[in-house]
């Protein structure tokens, strides 16, 4: 058996285990707290990256190219690592959802010195939403896919709030869209602010 042929089977691992994710964490009363240690940012979207490019190189199916614009000068941030790459899994998802007939998918980071603040930003070249879609993006149990669960974006705001984050979505429709995580250089959580 060739190698490519077994390419698609990590992917299809995160998956299910992005799906167990999902299901945990439903009841948001219980999502586990953040266990937070320094992390590399630009690693960590590198290996998203790498983990989904069998999915954009994939034949007899819609092509999907990846652009990493990843900037030199991020400072780690802290962060619990296995969330954080869930939102950004869970991103990449969603992008690749928004674009079935293919399309370019750019990953990005930056650093914004005047706020200490990392952002991560997941672009694609897909249908769009209107104004009135990405106003409720983020409510639970709220989807635009036919098989959504509506659970995704929610989990998603979540990790990111209980990282003293922010995350914001622009979109038009047939342009595309893109969602931009903010998080702190020195993670301010809610707990730690009490």
């Amino acid at each position: 058996m060739k190698s490519s042929s077994r390419a698609p089977l990590p992917l299809l691992a995160e998956l299910a285990n992005l799906k167990t994710i999902i299901g945990r964490f439903s009841d948001f009363s219980k999502m586990p707290a953040p266990q937070f240690e320094p992390v590399n940012v630009n690693e960590l979207v590198g290996q998203v990256a790498q983990l989904f490019q069998a999915q954009f190189t994939r034949t007899g199916g819609p092509q999907v190219e990846s652009s990493l614009r990843l900037s030199n000068s991020l400072p780690m941030v802290q962060a619990d690592p296995v969330l954080l790459r869930r939102v950004i899994e869970n991103l990449v998802l969603n992008a690749l959802d928004a674009m079935p007939t293919g399309g370019m998918l750019t990953f990005r980071t930056a650093y914004v010195e005047s706020e200490d603040r990392v952002v991560i930003e997941i672009s694609d070249t897909g249908t769009g939403l209107t104004p009135e879609e990405c106003d409720r993006l983020f409510t639970p149990y709220y989807t635009t896919k036919q098989y959504g669960t509506g659970l995704g974006l929610a989990i998603v705001q979540s990790i990111v709030s209980d990282h003293g984050g922010r995350i914001s979505v622009k979109s038009a429709r047939n342009v595309g869209t893109t969602f931009r995580v903010e998080l702190a250089v020195q993670a301010k959580t809610a707990s730690a602010q009490a």
